[in-house]
Formats: C-alpha cells, structure tokens, sequence
C-alpha cells in the first residue's frame, strides 16, 4: 500500500475505533423483585363460655333465704325506708307504662330490656337498690340477674307498683323521671354479664307472664299447661290451683324429673304475689325449657280474679 494512502487509513481505523468506545452502553436489565405474599393468620372467634345455671341459681337462692322474703320487699317498709335512708330505686316499665300508671317517687326509669346495659347508671355493687316493675316478675328477674352479678344489697318490690297502689301509697302522674345519671360501670363477670343480658333483652312481648284468667281458660282447653307451684308447703296447703305440683323453689334443682319430659310442653310457674315465680321461669328457659311462664301476681292475683281455689290446710 502506498505510504501516503496508509496514514490516512490507520488515523480513520484509530478513530473509528474511539468513537465506539464512547458509544451508548449496553442496556442493563433491571432485577425484578417480587415481594412474598402476605398470609394474614386466620381471625379466631371463640364461643361464648355457657354458664352453669343449674349451679349459678343455687347460688343465687343460697343468698335468698325465705327469712329475707328472697330478697323482696314489701309496699309499707320500702314507703318506710324512702322516708330515711332511701335505697337507689328504679322502675323496669316501660316509659308508656309510666305515662299512664304513674312511678314511685324519687325512682329512675331503666326498662328491663336495657338495664343491664346500663350498670353505669346504678350504683355500687354493695348500695341498696330496690327495683320494681307493674306486678313484681320483672323486677324478680332483674332482681336475680343483678346479684348473680355481684350486687350485695338488691331487693324486689313485691307485687310492683301494683302493690305499692293497693297499700294506697302515694304514686307521681303527669311527668317523667329525671334521666339517670351515667357514672362508672362496675366490674362484673363478663360471662355472666353476656349471658344474662342475652337472656333479657331477647324476652318476648308480655315478658313470658299469663294472666289468671287466661290460664282459667287454658285449664279447660285441649293442652293442659303443667303447674309447677314453688311456693312452700304451708302456702300451698292454704290455697292452689287443682292439679298443680308443688315444689319449694329451694328444691327446684334437685326434682327436675317431676317436671315433663318434653322441655317444649308448656309450663306455668306460681308462687304468693309473682317474685319467686319469676325467678324459677328464668331459671327453667336457662335450662332449656322452651315454653314456661309465670303466672301474673302469683297466687294473689288469681284469688283476686276469683277463681277457684282448693285447700287442704
């Protein structure tokens, strides 16, 4: 090759060649990163923890005895005891119930269905409380639901606001109780608290009662209703209904066998005035009994409608 053609060539070779060295670089692929999948660990539900009922009402009545009327109070010594050291009282009706009934004075109004929703609204687990409804069965529920909680000094107004009429004492018309004030709940077993607040607030229209003349009715239809009268013997001897069963409703637990068989057969519960009834028909639907119910005032209600009574006292 001629000299004067070769310098040229190797100078255009030479800078060929640093043009490409300072040309764009090669493209580097980017990793790609994959995140792990989140396992979000399952949601555990537990069950509620069933009570023992049977064991938790023997409790209850244990606390009860017969010498403290089962933790009930007469008209004429509440009336007595308003006028001096006044326990806490609250009426479980319904607000209509009040608007047309008239209230104890001085009472706050909780309707049976809220109250234990409401333990902000009471005081202390060792204050006197006195709580009353229209005939005494509401009030017995609540009553027993409230010390199988931990309250110590918690009474029922025997025969309600019914009672309190009938002794003539004096009754608040045309307005309404101040609303309660909201404090502090206590601190109560949370079990118990579900359960029974389960059982009373789904309690149906009429709060499982039956009228004296109404189970008269009932008496002589196809279906005869199973009378389980709790009462203690010497009441019983001085006036039943025929055909009932009599059971001191101490004993309730131990003679569940002479109740039927069928847990759906219909039950009717008595005893004097509707308290003691009251707590063994919330005993005996805990235990799975389906179809009972209290007898409205108890035995007095059904003398006082003038039906019949047998007696062998």
């Amino acid at each position: 090759m001629n000299k004067k053609l070769y310098l040229p060539f190797v100078l255009l070779l030479t800078l060929g060649m640093l043009l490409g060295a300072c040309g764009s670089p090669a493209p580097v692929e980017e990793a790609v990163v994959t995140e792990a999948p989140v396992i979000e660990a399952p949601v555990v539900t537990e069950e509620p923890v069933a009570l023992d009922y049977s064991a938790l009402l023997i409790e209850f009545w244990a606390s009860t005895p017969a010498d403290k009327g089962y933790s009930s109070v007469k008209a004429t010594a509440l009336n007595e005891e308003l006028a001096t050291a006044a326990p806490f009282l609250v009426d479980v009706r319904e607000t209509a119930e009040l608007e047309a009934n008239g209230y104890i004075e001085g009472a706050i109004n909780l309707p049976i269905r809220t109250l234990l929703q409401n333990l902000d609204k009471l005081p202390g687990l060792d204050e006197p409380i006195v709580i009353y409804c229209a005939s005494g069965h509401r009030g017995g529920m609540i009553m027993a639901s409230l010390q199988m909680l931990g309250y110590t000094n918690v009474k029922n107004l025997a025969g309600g606001l019914g009672g309190w009429k009938k002794a003539e004492l004096a009754v608040e018309m045309g307005t309404l109780p101040t609303q309660p004030v909201a404090g502090t709940a206590p601190e109560v077993d949370a079990t118990r608290l579900a359960n029974l607040n389960t059982f009373i607030t789904n309690l149906p229209e009429g709060f499982s009662t039956v009228k004296p003349a109404d189970l008269n009715v009932e008496l002589t239809g196809t279906t005869i209703p199973f009378i389980l009268d709790v009462r203690t013997v010497d009441e019983f001897k001085a006036g039943f209904i025929t055909g009932a069963v009599n059971v001191n409703i101490n004993e309730v637990p131990a003679n569940l066998t002479q109740l039927p068989a069928d847990k759906a057969a219909p039950i009717v519960v008595l005893c004097q005035s509707g308290h003691r009834g009251a707590i063994v028909m919330m005993y005996l639907q805990m235990m799975g009994y389906t179809n009972v119910r209290n007898l409205g005032g108890g035995m007095n209600g059904w003398i006082n409608a003038e039906l019949p009574v047998t007696i062998t006292g």
